[in-house]
């Protein structure tokens, strides 16, 4: 059996990011409230150049129009297309409500491709 080398694991983060670029944030019954790009400027990968962990970041807030008020967000989905399909990964967290246009949630979908050590 092969392991993958160093370069291959890269590949593998470049496509990532590439192509996992929709962020999904679900309420606390897991209904999708949004589903975001990383063309809207609210969303964008964060982690360091070459980092095993991926981390995609989404900030919103009440004041944002696409954002009814109050809202609870208690998780994170990422897919590959913009409506519809398979969560590639998910995760939640502590329910975090925006009560008011104020009110602002950054969620951190944190991603992880191991490395060859």
């Amino acid at each position: 059996m092969a392991e993958i080398t160093e370069a291959g694991y890269q590949t593998v983060r470049d496509f990532i990011e590439t192509n996992w670029i929709y962020h999904s944030l679900r309420d606390d019954e897991d209904a999708e409230i949004l589903r975001l790009s990383t063309a809207d400027a609210r969303v964008s990968w964060t982690h360091a150049v070459g980092a095993q962990v991926l981390e995609l970041t989404t900030v919103i807030s009440g004041a944002d129009t696409d954002v009814t008020t109050p809202q609870i967000f208690a998780g994170s989905e990422i897919y590959n297309v913009a409506t519809e399909g398979e969560p590639l990964a998910d995760e939640t967290f502590e329910a975090f409500t925006i009560n008011t246009t104020s009110d602002e949630l950054t969620v951190k979908h944190r991603i992880e491709v191991p490395q060859v050590v």
